[in-house]
């Protein structure tokens, strides 16, 4: 087997994986994100750090969000929605890729499509017993690969089980609100 499959570096993880695997503080990992309003129903994103093991790492990105003009925006952006769609759909591209790799399979395309339906109902008040959120989210994987079926659904189950994002998804998540009111 390739040391190098699908680019991931299957040694540096089955590595990672071992030292995480022998002392568990190694694998703990915050991620940190700081949204501003510009304006309308526009925000910008600011990533500027994240810690994996204790070790805080430096790097900047920053991410748009908006809405079309029916929700009000000015269609600048993705909305909250897509983007957090794009998110799942990013993380369980991750997962795919980095575990065919360590299962020795070759990915030669792979395509997530995720699909959620909402009632607005539920995010402007008009019904209390109607969710503002998703009650259902579909997504289909389109995997092309030379490798047998049964690895591959085995890579699926994998995925499912492994899945950071599809965790998030899955499970409800204790949010901790804290409001800071500054005098403008």
């Amino acid at each position: 087997m390739s040391n190098n499959l699908n680019g991931i570096d299957v040694a540096a993880l089955e590595q990672f994986a071992q030292e995480v695997a022998a002392n568990p503080a190694k694998g703990e990992t915050r991620f940190n994100v700081k949204t501003k309003w510009e304006h309308q129903t526009r925000t910008v994103a600011t990533v500027s750090h994240y810690s994996l093991g204790g070790e805080k790492h430096e790097r900047h990105f920053e991410i748009a969000a908006d809405e079309p003009p029916e929700l009000l925006g000015a269609n600048t952006a993705p909305n909250p929605q897509e983007l957090l769609m794009a998110a799942l759909n990013a993380c369980l591209s991750v997962g795919y890729v980095a575990n065919a790799a360590a299962m020795g399979i070759k990915i030669e395309k792979l395509e997530i499509e995720t699909d959620g339906k909402l009632d607005l109902r539920g995010f402007l008040g008009l019904d209390e017993n109607i969710n503002p959120g998703y009650d259902e989210v579909t997504y289909v994987v389109r995997i092309e690969t030379g490798a047998p079926r049964e690895q591959v659904e085995q890579l699926h189950k994998v995925v499912s089980k492994t899945s950071v994002n599809l965790a998030n998804f899955a499970k409800p998540i204790r949010m901790i609100p804290t409001l800071e009111v500054l005098k403008g």
